[in-house]
């Protein structure tokens, strides 16, 4: 009997330590491209090897394909399921929700960001200045001229008529769903990857080259509050469920602020940190530093734990529906984090 139950400790000590273990693909390319999960539990992420890649949620390969050149944007999830992404080969490529290989259309122009459906069209950036608009019932493009290099990733509000994206022309803008330009904002420097988050009161927080992060009316274009900080804004920020906004800055980073944009806490990295932040739960944060690490923080800016990737973090992580955290770095690897050892990480911190 005692045999056994040493036996029985040794079992549940094992399994908890397997379900404590992370699992991780290599899949030799830088990765700059962000993941999203679809509504049926599929990761998708693509790379600079060109592939764009299908995973469950365990990290296992459904399936891939490869585009005629580097894959830079991160993925869009259409109404009707289907899965998006453009590349520099100068196409779009449209998957069904398996991951299978449907049709691939040309815009024209290198395509660095997200698609976004607004109205009968999805909708995203090139690198010739132009949102492009693209109307899968008839098949044809339309095109609004905005200047310089759309880097800068669309959002759609939740109204579901109003499109806002950055541009490296400096400016933020505001066009309707009939693909007219209403208003822009300007700033001092380039919107890159930073997308626009709606707040629980409408407002759009957005960050820039400038440094600083804007609260912007979507009705009227105009300035509610900045915050400025001491480096660029490259990712997005995220609003917490108790308002709370966090994101990160090329001067190495964290900012924790509340909804009126005034500083709550500052959490220092050893390098700059470009990607953007992710809930975990209702009161627990995460983003990567270009130091390798992800930093998880609660909602008033203190630090629970870090979780070391062995590589640089440019992609943004996500938060799979069965609690496992997703990260890529630059160096190829893909980091599947799993609910136990996420809880493990932030416990040991809190002894």
């Amino acid at each position: 009997m005692r045999y056994l139950l040493f036996a029985l400790c040794c079992f549940v000590c094992f399994v908890t330590q397997s379900q404590q273990q992370p699992t991780i693909v290599e899949i030799n390319g830088l990765i700059y491209s962000s993941p999203i999960e679809t509504a049926e539990g599929m990761v998708v992420i693509a790379s600079h090897n060109s592939y764009v890649y299908f995973f469950d949620q365990n990290g296992v390969l459904i399936n891939s394909y490869r585009t005629g050149k580097w894959v830079h944007a991160t993925p869009g999830e259409l109404a009707n399921g289907d899965i998006v992404i453009g590349s520099y080969d100068g196409y779009v490529y449209f998957f069904d929700r398996q991951g299978n290989f449907q049709k691939r259309i040309n815009p024209g122009g290198f395509i660095f960001t997200n698609p976004v459906e607004i109205g009968t069209y999805v909708a995203f950036g090139n690198n010739k200045g132009q949102v492009v608009f693209y109307c899968q019932e008839k098949s044809d493009f339309n095109y609004l001229k905005i200047g310089r290099i759309v880097h800068g990733s669309p959002m759609v509000t939740n109204t579901g008529n109003l499109l806002i994206v950055g541009s490296n022309n400096k400016n933020i803008h505001f066009i309707n769903s009939d693909r007219e330009l209403l208003h822009t904002f300007e700033t001092n420097g380039w919107i890159m990857h930073s997308k626009p988050f709606e707040t629980a009161d409408g407002s759009i927080i957005i960050g820039s080259y400038d440094r600083n992060l804007y609260s912007i009316c979507p009705i009227s274009g105009t300035e509610n509050w900045r915050f400025t900080t001491g480096g660029r804004i490259h990712g997005s920020p995220i609003q917490t469920p108790d308002g709370t906004i966090i994101f990160g800055s090329f001067d190495g980073k964290i900012y924790v602020l509340t909804p009126c944009g005034k500083l709550v806490n500052q959490i220092p990295t050893a390098r700059r940190v470009i990607s953007s932040p992710a809930m975990w739960n209702e009161s627990v944060a995460f983003i990567g530093s270009h130091d390798g690490h992800l930093y998880f923080i609660d909602t008033q800016g203190i630090l629970l734990g870090k979780y070391n990737t062995g590589g640089r973090i440019f992609s943004s992580p996500i938060t799979l529906s069965n609690g496992t955290v997703f990260v890529a770095t630059q160096n190829g690897l893909l980091h599947f984090l799993p609910r136990q050892l996420i809880e493990s990480i932030i416990q040991g911190q809190k002894k």
